[in-house]
Order: C-alpha cells, then sequence, then structure tokens
C-alpha cells in the first residue's frame, strides 16, 4: 500500500482478477476452471475479493468516519447496502427466470432448477420469496453479495475500533472466528437446511485483516513485516500449497474418502489455511508489483482494473452470463465449441462493459470535478 492519496491500481486490478476468475468458476463443467486458481492453492477468488474489499472499505471510509463522524459514515454505508441488496435480488429475479426458462424449454435431461438450488422457490413460492428477501434463501451462486452486505454493515465499528486499537480489534474478529468453527456458527440457506456457502462468522476474519492491513500501511508501516525473507517464506508456501493442491484436485481426490475428512482447506468456515495462503499472495504480488506499475495501465491490465472498479455490475453480468453460458453449453451438441465461446466472449462482454463504465464515469467526471466537490480519489465507496 502507498500512503499517498493516489489511487492503487493493484486493489482494482487483484478485484477484476478476482471476478473474471469466479466468473470462469461458475459455468459448472467448465474446463478454463482447471487452470483457475483454485486448482493450485487452498484458496480462489473468493477469498481474493473480500479481503480486497476489506481494504477498500477502508479507503473508502476511513477518512469519512474522522471528518464526518461515526453517523455519517454509517450513513454513507447504508445507502451502499442497499444498492447491493437491491441488485442481489435482482439477479435471483433474472436467474431464476433464466433457469426457470431453460428448464420448460429444453428436454435434454440436465436438471436446470436443481442446478442452482431453486426447488425450494418451486415448491412454495412465496415463503421462498421472503426468504430470499431475507437472505434466509440463498440459491446456488448466490454468496458473495449477501456476505458482502452483512461485512459492509459492520464496516464502520471494525474501522472505529481498529483505528483505536487495532490488536484488539484482531483479537474480537479472530474469537468469532474460533468460535464459529467451535461451536459451528452458520446462518441458514434454504428450508432444507443447508447453511451459506461462505459463513458470515469466519469470513468476517479475513474482511478484519484487510481492513487491519490498510490501516497499518498508512499509519504503521513498520509494523508490517516486509523484506526479502518474509518475500521468500511466501513464495514458498505458494509452491509447496501448489504441489500439494493440483494433483488433489485435478484427480478429484479431495471430495472422496478419506481425503474429504482431512482434506485442510474447508471454504465455508474459511480454514486457517486459506487464510495464509490469500495472505502469502498478497504479499508476494504488493512486493513485487509497484503501486502505479506501467503494465498495470494498459492492454489487459488496464481491462481488469476497469472492471475492479465496476465490481457490482461485473459481479452481477458474470452471474447471469455463467448461466446463460452454462444453458448453452448443455444444449450444444458441440461442447468444446461452446465452452471456448462462452468464456471467450463472456469475459470479453464484462471487459467491454467495464471499460464502456470508465468511459462514461470519465466523461462525468469531465463535466463535474470531483476536487471541486470535495472528493478525493480514496473516498469512492467499492462494492
Amino acid at each position: 500500500m502507498n500512503d499517498n492519496s493516489e489511487r492503487d491500481l493493484r486493489l482494482d486490478f487483484c478485484r477484476g482478477v478476482a471476478l473474471i476468475i469466479i466468473f470462469i468458476d461458475h459455468v459448472p463443467g467448465n474446463p478454463l476452471s482447471n487452470l483457475t486458481l483454485r486448482n493450485f492453492s487452498f484458496c480462489d477468488a473468493a477469498e481474493i475479493f473480500v479481503l480486497i474489499s476489506g481494504i477498500a472499505a477502508y479507503l473508502a471510509y476511513g477518512s469519512r468516519l474522522v471528518r464526518f463522524g461515526f453517523a455519517a459514515c454509517a450513513k454513507a454505508v447504508g445507502r451502499n447496502c442497499v444498492r447491493i441488496y437491491l441488485a442481489h435480488l435482482l439477479l435471483i429475479v433474472i436467474i431464476a427466470g433464466l433457469m426457470l426458462w431453460a428448464a420448460r424449454q429444453f428436454s435434454s435431461g440436465t436438471d436446470y432448477i436443481d442446478s442452482v438450488k431453486l426447488q425450494w422457490l418451486v415448491e412454495d413460492p412465496w415463503r421462498a420469496v421472503v426468504a430470499a428477501m431475507t437472505l434466509a434463501y440463498l440459491p446456488r451462486l448466490m454468496d458473495i453479495l449477501p456476505l458482502y452486505i452483512l461485512l459492509l454493515t459492520v464496516a464502520p465499528a471494525i474501522i472505529y475500533v481498529v483505528k483505536r486499537d487495532y490488536r484488539m480489534a484482531l483479537l474480537a474478529s479472530a474469537t468469532v472466528y474460533a468460535l464459529a468453527w467451535a461451536y459451528g456458527w452458520n446462518l441458514s440457506a434454504d428450508k432444507y437446511g443447508r447453511e451459506w456457502y461462505l459463513n458470515p462468522f469466519t469470513w468476517q476474519f479475513l474482511y478484519t485483516i484487510g481492513i487491519t492491513l490498510c490501516h497499518l500501511s498508512r499509519t504503521e508501516p513498520q509494523a508490517l513485516p516486509w523484506g526479502r525473507r518474509w518475500l521468500w517464506a511466501a513464495v514458498a508456501f505458494l509452491i509447496v500449497t501448489a504441489i500439494i493442491a493440483w494433483p488433489l484436485n485435478q484427480l478429484g481426490l479431495t471430495q472422496t474418502r478419506p481425503f474429504s475428512y482431512i482434506w485442510p482447506a474447508d471454504k465455508t468456515y474459511l480454514s486457517p489455511l486459506r487464510v495464509i495462503n490469500v495472505l502469502a499472495l498478497l504479499y508476494v504480488f504488493a512486493y513485487l508489483v509497484s503501486p502505479r506499475a506501467q503494465w498495470l495501465k494498459k492492454g489487459i491490465g488496464a481491462l481488469c482494473i476497469s472492471c475492479g472498479r465496476h465490481s457490482l455490475t461485473v459481479y452481477g453480468m458474470g452471474l447471469v452470463l455463467s448461466c446463460i453460458g452454462y444453458v448453452v453449453i448443455q444444449e450444444s451438441g458441440a461442447r468444446m465449441v461452446a465452452n471456448l465461446a462462452v468464456n471467450i466472449l463472456g469475459i470479453a462482454i464484462l471487459m467491454l462493459t467495464a471499460a464502456l463504465l470508465d468511459r462514461r464515469s470519465a466523461a462525468r467526471r469531465g463535466a463535474i470535478s470531483p476536487a471541486a466537490m470535495g472528493i478525493r480519489p480514496s473516498d469512492g465507496a467499492v462494492a
């Protein structure tokens, strides 16, 4: 992290890459997903997204908390939460409509309703709708935004404590994390007894770490371990995890006995190894890549940054495209061609959309100067 007011391009780049990986991984049976992060480590794109979101929350609301107070900060967070909540409900409507239409339209033997866990909506639509509105029903793939809403809701309180004593914030967060592991705390995801795939009681720990890292980088950089010795330790850890994770994932052994009982990378409860793994990835990337590296400003790097800047739109579009892609692949007579087309077109659409949104934002900034409105580059709330 850097201390100046310029936006750190690495944050948007990492988040943009994470969103593209999430799109790829969300297409069931996508062969390209065999090459994504989850196959070479104990963590995947979700951990990157949450960790970066914690850092972004501090950048967006840390200074607001100091200048305008807790109430004003909470109000700004509340507006953002409402926006994300409405986007979540809209995505449920779109995806449920798409998959129910596909289930009626095609008879290929694919159970489109079960593929995204829409049984409750079919069996008891009114109760399912009410449960969805209260986040007590999360169809498959609908995990990240509800988690983000809850994390963002408590962000002002976390930032408040971190600014006073980051050790107390980490201790409180780690205590909740440990208790969730010990007593199986989680929230219900549907009437069938399934729980939230991303347990908010454990994932808040990674979010708090992100907030703390950003705070220390700006106030006490000397408190963060930095140097080649730590770099080589992180690189060695990543190499070892790749050696362990890749063959087990490729052979599917992590889902079969006895490996399913000893696999140390539980995602729902956020295994400690997943936390260490994503922190090692962040460390290596932050050490080797400058915050204003030239390659981030052009080509694929710039497009990934655009995706990261417009994360809510890109995530939602990626979710819809992944479901459309699944139907296209299942109904296609040429699976290989369909897989190739879904990946290329899907990623291209996401990047093009983000680039167009960037251009529109630039046009607006040209019409109304942010400086004239008293807004600094680090004040923008990010979803």
